[in-house]
């Protein structure tokens, strides 16, 4: 039997329902469905919460395991203690880190938690590179999974329109200092949807207009009605992005990124609008030329839509995990 325990309620609901459909017993061990992203201090407090007791007889040896979140690591901890069994095959998602100094900590903890039959499912290629070279997990008990799931807030398609903004958006990893001083100068005004935890500094409202913490609907309004999407991502970090730019490929619109090997894994390595991470310099030229070379724009937005068809020719993303659970 296949057993899945969600750190957070309502969280990968594609990949749940589905596994849910075929006989898999679900079980939340964490807090219900946060209506902002959550904070570390949140994400400490639900690992040490006692509410794991309630996992001792949940699955047996014989049953398949995925863990989905950061309260992995107790639930690891306490198999390794003896305090939980230890299933046939236990996989753990959605366990990905932005900084090094965090990393190092982690990588530290997996390696102490390692046992056979321990697999791990990954949204990048850098998450997989750390996982098989620096903690040492065998190639074959990673895998990677394309982050993709229905998100709430589609536009129609009168919505799509082309105001002349530049839209930006999201939480994680972003460097909206870096995006703030490449768009300076810049005709176009700048939209930026964003979490208050992102701390972005008070601006010139003629020029720059900072959502926080907009409803879905809003969020996706917004960048379907832009000229052209930035995302200013860091270099660090594993897994990023990946949310907003599904809202990207579905509406089509250019996108002018940072390089970042969770970009370049839907869009390709030769997407035409990447551009050094860490370079306000090119990041500001790329917007520049998005905003005025029509053909240029034209061009990123037919290689978005072509990644956009390839990604839905994948499949769900709940088969895929099946997949890797079923796996001999």
């Amino acid at each position: 039997m296949i057993h899945v325990l969600l750190s957070e309620a309502g969280t990968y609901h594609d990949i749940v329902e589905h596994l849910a459909a075929g006989g898999a017993r679900v079980t939340h061990i964490g807090p219900d469905a946060q209506a902002h992203m959550r904070s570390k201090l949140s994400i400490l407090a639900a690992m040490l919460s006692p509410s794991l007791l309630r996992t001792r007889k949940l699955w047996r040896q014989q049953d398949r395991l995925l863990v989905v979140g950061w309260q992995a690591l107790p639930v690891l901890a306490l198999i390794r203690l003896g305090l939980l069994p230890r299933p046939q095959r236990l996989l753990v998602m959605a366990c990905f880190i932005h900084g090094t100094r965090a990393r190092n900590v982690i990588n530290r903890a997996w390696r102490l938690l390692n046992f056979p039959g321990l697999e791990f499912i990954t949204f990048s290629s850098g998450e997989t590179r750390n996982l098989t070279d620096n903690v040492g997990i065998a190639p074959a008990a990673v895998h990677f999974h394309l982050w993709r799931q229905h998100l709430d807030g589609a536009t129609t398609a009168s919505q799509r329109q082309d105001d002349g903004s530049i839209f930006s958006g999201g939480f994680s990893n972003r460097d909206y200092d870096l995006l703030l001083d490449a768009a300076h100068g810049l005709e176009a005004h700048l939209v930026i949807v964003a979490s208050a935890q992102n701390q972005i500094p008070a601006q010139d409202p003629a020029q720059t207009t900072v959502h926080l913490d907009l409803p879905e609907a809003q969020f996706e309004k917004l960048l379907a009605s832009s000229r052209v999407v930035a995302m200013p991502l860091k270099s660090q970090g594993e897994a990023c992005g990946q949310s907003v730019l599904l809202r990207v490929l579905r509406n089509g619109k250019p996108l002018i990124a940072t390089r970042h090997e969770a970009i370049e894994a839907y869009l390709g390595r030769d997407y035409a609008g990447f551009v050094a991470a860490g370079d306000s310099g090119a990041m500001r030229e790329g917007l520049r030329r998005a905003l005025s070379d029509e053909a240029f724009r034209a061009g990123l937005a037919a290689q978005v839509s072509r990644a956009c068809a390839q990604m839905e020719q994948r499949g769900g993303p709940g088969q895929e995990i099946e997949q890797f659970l079923l796996a001999n």
